[in-house]
């Protein structure tokens, strides 16, 4: 599979088959699963620019493509079960968000792109950057530990006298211990004490 031809296309708004293993198969009708989180309504969006985008690069649903979509809520149960639905239908599986991690744990060889997802290395889902390994590679939303660091040196650059951050974390990355670390560290570093807020984000959550 053409890793770089698959990418390239997923920046552009969406993804692509790898030209390269479709030469090796003419004919061959791809079935791509395509999960995507949140109410259908919202996240149905992001379904048809995912199809424009494989069709610009002359992948056509019906015609050469089959594209199975799925929509899950933010539980972990839920993104399991859709990618345990999509699993035995498709050739390659694209995922968004915290579904990387299910789908990690349960898709097996199939290939699997992710999208949106923070520090895909130290969650597992690559070796490195640089070189993915196995069968996943995608975009990620944060790329590495120092990001935040640097948004805090940003807030200290602009209000020199800062002491206090409020930080909003999404309920379902509270787990990560790694991230939180690295920016406990910045900020001691920078001498500024950070206020998490959790319960806030749970309530508009729900």
């Amino acid at each position: 599979m053409r890793r770089r031809d698959f990418i390239g296309a997923i920046y552009a708004a969406a993804a692509a088959l790898p030209f390269g293993a479709a030469a090796q198969q003419p004919g061959k009708v791809w079935r791509i699963g395509d999960l995507h989180l949140g109410p259908p309504v919202e996240a149905n969006i992001g379904a048809q620019a995912f199809e424009r985008s494989l069709a610009d690069f002359g992948y056509v649903q019906g015609r050469n493509i089959v594209l199975l979509v799925r929509y899950a809520g933010s539980q972990r149960q839920e993104m399991q079960e859709a990618v345990i639905s999509l699993l035995p239908q498709v050739d390659l599986l694209v995922v968004r968000g915290n579904a990387a991690i299910e789908a990690r744990k349960l898709a097996g060889a199939v290939p699997t792109v992710f999208i949106s997802i923070g520090y895909p290395v130290e969650q597992g889902l690559v070796q490195s950057l640089a070189h993915p390994g196995g069968n996943m590679t995608g975009i990620t939303a944060e790329a590495a530990l120092e990001t935040n660091g640097k948004r805090l040196q940003t807030l200290k650059d602009i209000v020199p006298d800062l002491n206090r951050v409020a930080v909003l974390r999404d309920i379902d990355t509270r787990q990560w211990g790694f991230e939180w670390t690295a920016l406990d560290q910045a900020a001691h570093e920078l001498r500024l004490t950070l206020v998490y807020v959790d319960d806030l984000v749970a309530r508009i959550d729900r």
